[in-house]
């Protein structure tokens, strides 16, 4: 970053504590994340009374402090085909529609809103069925993973 290179004043960030913010930043000025502070171009700084949202807490992470999930979980599809749900649990399915697999279910939340749909065939099986494609939606992409193309992933934006 070249420190030295001049701008209009108009476009001029903001001094904190002794530290240089560009305008446009925000960040949070106590550790338990109740003050957010936004810098705007001309050298103010604004701050807001918040807090984390509800399932987040504060903390520093690789040296940034912010609002972080309390905990993660994790969900998982293989073979013919095979689930384990985020609590843990395992079981087969061998239905041969389409499902969501996983997803927001609500717009009245802070998660980011994203799903994930299989869609299983029986493949001309007397007994069971196989993952035939997988579609994630998030942050306004569709990412799909088929059979109809294999070994290639197809992205695709809203």
């Amino acid at each position: 970053m070249d420190l030295t290179k001049c701008v209009p004043k108009a476009q001029c960030g903001c001094m904190y504590e002794g530290h240089y913010v560009e305008a446009g930043a925000s960040f949070w000025g106590n550790e338990s994340c109740t003050k957010r502070y936004t810098c705007s171009a001309g050298g103010s700084l604004s701050v807001n009374q918040t807090s984390c949202p509800t399932g987040q807490q504060c903390q520093v992470v690789e040296g940034i402090r912010g609002c972080y999930p309390v905990n993660y979980a994790t969900c998982m599809v293989s073979g013919d085909p095979h689930f384990v749900t985020f609590d843990g649990e395992r079981y087969n399915f061998q239905g041969t529609c389409t499902y969501e697999m996983a997803g927001v279910s609500s717009n009245h939340t802070n998660l980011e809103q994203f799903s994930i749909v299989l869609q299983n065939n029986g493949q001309d099986k007397k007994i069971g069925s196989a993952v035939q494609r997988v579609e994630v939606k998030v942050d306004g992409y569709t990412i799909v993973i088929s059979k109809e193309h294999p070994g290639a992933v197809v992205v695709t934006s809203e």
